[in-house]
C-alpha cells in the first residue's frame, strides 16, 4: 500500500463541491499534483491540480468526497500518487492506489514510482517498427497491430469484443505469469523473456490451428 510520512504541513478545507475541493494552507502550498488525505482513517484522497493564491489549493478527489465538509482538517502527504512498478505486478490487480485486489498478498518485489514521471529521454527509445504479436492468427496476419501503437474495437452488445480482448489478454499475459511464478527472484530479465517467449509458442500455434 502507498503510505506516506506523517505530515507537518496540515491543512483546512474551505470550499467542497462535487469532486472539486479548495483547501487552505497557513504554512507553505503543497506542490501541483501532491496528495492530500482527509475524513475517517484519511481515507480521501485529493490530488492537487492548481495553486489559487498564497493559502488555497484546488485539488480533485480520487475517491468518494462523502463525509468531506468544510472545516475538515486536511493532511499533506509531502508527495505525488504512485503506483507498483516491477516483474511481481504483472498478472496482478490493483486499484488506482496500488492495493491488491485480486485476493493475494500484496507483491513485495516492486519499486513505487509517481504516476506523473517524465518520459524517458529519446535516446532509449525505440524507433523501430515492431509488430505486436497477439497469437491469433486472423489479427496476426491480416490486421496486425504496430508496438507501442493504438487500437480500438467497434461492435455492439454478444459480437465477440469481449471474448477477443479475453483471448489476447491470455495468449500474450498468461505464459508470462505463470513463467515469472516459477522464474526464481534474482534471474536475469533476458533469460527469464527468452523462457517465457519458448513457451509461449506451442500454446499460440495451438489456439490459431
Amino acid at each position: 500500500m502507498n503510505d506516506n510520512a506523517n505530515s507537518t504541513n496540515p491543512g483546512t478545507v474551505v470550499f467542497v463541491r462535487g469532486s472539486v475541493a479548495d483547501i487552505r494552507f497557513d504554512g507553505h502550498l503543497p506542490p501541483i499534483y501532491s496528495v492530500l488525505r482527509a475524513g475517517a482513517e484519511q481515507k480521501i484522497v485529493i490530488e492537487v491540480l492548481a495553486q489559487r493564491d498564497a493559502r488555497h489549493v484546488r485539488g480533485i478527489a480520487l475517491t468518494a468526497t462523502q463525509g468531506l465538509a468544510r472545516g475538515m482538517a486536511e493532511e499533506d502527504t509531502s508527495g505525488p500518487q504512485k503506483a507498483p512498478v516491477g516483474r511481481g505486478i504483472l498478472s496482478r490487480m490493483v486499484d488506482v492506489f496500488g492495493n491488491a485486489i485480486d485476493r493475494e498478498p500484496a507483491s513485495s518485489d516492486v519499486q513505487w514510482r509517481s504516476v506523473h514521471r517524465a518520459p524517458p529521454p529519446l535516446a532509449r527509445r525505440s524507433t523501430k517498427s515492431e509488430i505486436l504479436e497477439k497469437g491469433i492468427k486472423v489479427i496476426d496476419v491480416l490486421v496486425p497491430l504496430e508496438r507501442g501503437g493504438e487500437a480500438g474495437l467497434f461492435g455492439g452488445a454478444g459480437v465477440g469484443t469481449t471474448v477477443l480482448l479475453t483471448e489476447m489478454i491470455h495468449n500474450m499475459i498468461g505464459p508470462i505469469s505463470e513463467a515469472n511464478k516459477k522464474s526464481p527472484p534474482d534471474k536475469p530479465a533476458d533469460k527469464a523473456e527468452t523462457k517465457h517467449a519458448s513457451e509461449a509458442k506451442p500454446e499460440v500455434r495451438a489456439k490459431s490451428q
